[in-house]
């Protein structure tokens, strides 16, 4: 042990009570090195220890296997340590009795299953989620979301509001829903249904806990790839083999447990393992360790030793954990009393000395460089040992702000922030361009410019229309260019969802409604949706009856509606075609407004009436129905003869927007009114539609924020929304 390492030891064993020459320390030559830090997180204390083992390697070539992280607790630490240690490229072996076997990646998922399967009811969200992102249902962090994101749209789209966790732990124990899904969205679901199902089936048909592992087990598919993945070098293989070292594992507990207890269950089966803090002897065959650091707690290192050792999470609370010890009966105290110890005599003082050798344990496994670190947050303070391992003359130890790692993608991203700093100095520039064209020819991902987001050349600069040419637009979309045109021309040029199941009920009702002032009766409207709806893609058959009576609902609403308002309305063309040419402004482009009206009536006065069929569920505020933009661009449409050729006046008479999806006893339908525009109205409404159409010309569009953003299809390439930055940043 070198000097440095030797002192630290030291001082922390001088403060265990009692004195022994057996706690000194022979050291050798050389110079080592002792490290204490404190970290502002968890996550940034995890980076800090891989990136020192990364260096230690590096630079001065100490061997993976010549290295260790001594922990606390392993089911506490291991995950984050684990995934910061993977990402710095350092290869980590962590002993399969480390972590109880249910807690072991490749088993806890299988006995998840296995309790749902044998108490129906008791999967819950966070369980679900496990299921599906594991390597048994195959779900990334992105397919993950685009499976939630497609249930909530069925369920938006089917007038509920249940959250996604909910829904995903409903399509994992029925899949009926995934029918409506596409294949890429619904296959980790259909996985773990298909798993759970088989688990319900051995469960029923009696079958023992190893069989219905068994068949879950095979059922998978993951032998061959992971016994693939095992034969070969690299940390793919390393984690392939400790994944069947915990199934292996699995095996031989289920076997064990049948014999004992023969007539258990499987739940049963599963509460026993889980019930396991600390880990039972296996006599299963496990892959060697290979070249990698040890992950470890502190019992487990005892009487061992490497070149570099980290101990994170020296935490007060944890390390100390100064919690009384004691057994259910009080044994300990009566222990006491029969010694003639006064009841005065601290608990605590023996706890702690235990915990200081604990950690002494761990101190004293390295030889030549010992690291040292914890966290300080709001809710997690520094051990009381650290000032014991290394005295600071600081009223309080700072926080450490660690370096740059030695990774490719954090050299990458310094060179490239260096580069594209106005701050620094054009030396400093220089140098960081050279450094990313060397990378660049090396092939390092993100080097090369080409590859940076906002850096490519526009590729057209020209507008979309000239003062010469026609910009034609309809009543719709001026509303979306008034509100957003950004959202506009990412619609227009494919950026708008593909048609779902709303948009195509929306059609149906339009077309019931257009049958129905026709003429058709009750009962032949009812035969033309029977028949319309067979064609319909709905999904599931639950779904599509649900789905179906809300259509055959909103028709029942438009035919109330139609009844009562004769008194005030009369028809004059349903589905009718308009295309009116708006006057230039100067400098402006040629304007043309054209559209399909769903209903147009004339008023007790002779004026035309537009009437606009929604099935959305949410009307708008009445006020908000008088500044409705694609109700006044109809009534500017009809004060500029959009409807004469039919024999109707240019005096608006007004425009209602009719929601057949929710009843009014009044009225039948709900309606949104907008009242007649004056000639003052029809001029500021004309001003608003000659600036939409300047503001489609181009080449720039604005973004602009409004109460539709959460819900807009272009907000992934959006500057005002966070998810679309990154295009512009």
């Amino acid at each position: 042990m070198l000097p440095e390492v030797r002192d630290a030891v030291a001082r922390l064993a001088a403060r265990l009570p009692g004195a022994s020459p057996t706690r000194s320390v022979l050291s050798v030559d050389g110079e080592g090195s002792v490290q204490v830090r404190l970290l502002a997180s968890s996550a940034q204390e995890a980076t800090w220890v891989a990136d020192q083992l990364r260096r230690s390697h590096l630079a001065d070539e100490v061997p993976w296997s010549q290295m260790a992280v001594i922990v606390r607790s392993a089911t506490l630490s291991l995950p984050v340590l684990q995934r910061a240690l993977l990402a710095a490229g350092v290869p980590v072996a962590v002993p399969s009795d480390e972590l109880p076997l249910a807690q072991q990646p490749s088993v806890r998922p299988l006995l998840a299953l296995i309790r749902a399967a044998a108490s129906p009811g008791s999967l819950d969200e966070d369980t679900a989620a496990m299921l599906l992102s594991s390597a048994y249902g195959g779900a990334d962090p992105l397919a993950l979301r685009r499976l939630r994101r497609g249930l909530r749209r069925l369920e938006m789209a089917a007038g509920g509001d249940r959250p996604s966790g909910e829904l995903l732990v409903e399509v994992v124990e029925t899949p009926d829903r995934l029918a409506a899904l596409e294949d890429a969205e619904s296959l980790p679901a259909r996985r773990i249904a298909h798993l759970l199902s088989l688990a319900r089936e051995g469960i029923k048909a009696g079958k023992s806990v190893e069989v219905v592992l068994w068949d879950l087990w095979t059922a998978t598919g993951l032998q061959e790839r992971w016994v693939a993945q095992s034969a070969r070098r690299g940390m793919p293989g390393m984690q392939a083999d400790r994944d069947l070292d915990a199934v292996v594992a699995l095996f031989e507990a289920a076997a064990k447990y049948v014999d004992r207890l023969p007539g258990s269950g499987v739940a049963g089966f599963a509460d026993y393992l889980e019930s396991q803090r600390i880990v039972g002897d296996t006599l299963a065959a496990s892959a060697p360790t290979g070249e990698a650091v040890t992950v470890l707690t502190a019992h487990s290192a005892a009487g061992r030793e490497w070149e570099v050792v980290a101990v994170p999470g020296v935490q007060e609370g944890s390390w100390p954990d100064l919690r009384l010890r004691g057994t259910v009966l009080g044994v300990e105290r009566m222990v006491d009393v029969l010694a003639g110890l006064e009841p005065s005599v601290s608990a605590v003082a023996p706890i702690l000395a235990e915990e200081r050798r604990l950690l002494l344990v761990a101190a004293s496994r390295a030889r030549s460089k010992l690291l040292i670190s914890a966290v300080r947050g709001e809710d997690e303070q520094p051990s009381r040992f650290l000032d014991e391992i290394e005295s600071t003359e600081e009223e309080e130890r700072k926080l450490h702000r660690p370096q740059r790692g030695l990774v490719l993608g954090e050299l990458v991203g310094e060179l490239r922030r260096v580069v594209c700093s106005d701050a620094e100095t054009p030396d400093r520039r220089s140098r960081a361009a050279r450094q990313l064209a060397r990378l660049a020819d090396a092939g390092v991902p993100g080097a090369h410019p080409e590859s940076w987001y906002g850096l490519a050349e526009v590729s057209v600069d020209a507008p979309l229309w000239t003062e010469d040419q026609k910009v034609s637009v309809t009543p719709s979309t001026i509303e979306v260019i008034t509100k957003c045109p950004l959202r506009w021309v990412v619609e227009r040029h494919g950026g708008q969802d593909p048609a779902e199941l709303a948009s195509v009920t929306g059609t149906l009702v339009h077309a019931l409604a257009q049958a129905a002032a026709s003429g058709a009766d009750a009962a032949a409207l009812r035969a033309k949706l029977d028949e319309a709806w067979a064609a319909v893609d709905a999904g599931a058959p639950w779904f599509s009856r649900r789905e179906r009576m809300r259509v055959e609902k909103m028709l029942d609403t438009f035919l109330a509606w139609l009844t009562m308002s004769r008194s005030q309305l009369t028809q004059v063309a349903v589905e009718e075609e308009m295309v009116v040419e708006v006057p230039k402004r100067d400098g402006g482009p040629w304007l043309q407004v054209r559209g399909r009206v769903d209903r147009l009536e004339r008023d007790e006065d002779g004026r035309p009436v537009v009437i606009d069929l929604k099935t959305g569920k949410n009307p708008v505020s009445r006020e908000a129905s008088q500044e409705h933009p694609q109700l006044a661009v109809y009534q500017l449409a009809s004060s500029l003869g959009g409807f004469t050729h039919i024999g109707l006046g240019t005096e608006p008479g007004g425009a209602r927007l009719l929601y057949v999806a929710k009843e009014d006893k009044k009225t039948g339908a709900v309606e949104r009114t907008q009242a007649p525009l004056d000639e003052q109205g029809v001029r500021a409404w004309l001003e608003v539609v000659q600036g939409a159409a300047e503001s489609v010309l181009g080449p720039q569009y604005t973004a602009r924020e409004n109460a539709d953003c959460d819900r807009c299809p272009a907000r992934t390439t959006c500057p005002v929304h966070p998810s679309g930055r990154q295009v512009s940043e």
